[in-house]
């Protein structure tokens, strides 16, 4: 991998963003761009910062992750968006994977299972 990856993250709870955006921030490959709180704002983000990734929640005000997964997918198709979602029954990740998600993951995962996930996702870029 010769370039930084850029990325978004997407999730209405501050705690949840910091901790990630911190977490990444340690990866010498890896640079968040920008943070969102809705679906709405991701966009906006993908938009503005053209990312290879998007870590994306599901359940958000304005509009939901799904949602914006979609929307994303069909007018970014190089950012690749991981779902995280503290759900884990087989339809959120049927809807994920139904929206364009590249890749579903609990919230419960463990760092190592979110490096693997962005580090594959921007390979497939």
């Amino acid at each position: 991998m010769d370039h930084t990856i850029r990325i978004v993250i997407a999730d209405d709870h501050a705690f949840v963003r910091t901790s990630l955006h911190s977490m990444l921030k340690l990866e010498q490959r890896l640079t968040v761009v920008a943070e969102a709180k809705n679906g709405s704002e991701a966009i906006a983000m993908v938009e503005k910062h053209r990312p290879d990734v998007v870590l994306m929640d599901i359940s958000m005000s304005v509009l939901n992750g799904i949602d914006a997964t979609h929307i994303i997918n069909s007018k970014f198709p190089n950012t690749k968006v991981i779902v995280l979602n503290m759900h884990t029954d087989q339809g959120y990740s049927d809807c994920a994977y139904a929206a364009g998600a590249s890749c579903f993951l609990a919230k419960g995962c463990n760092k190592d299972e979110i490096l693997d996930a962005i580090m594959e996702c921007s390979l497939g870029s």
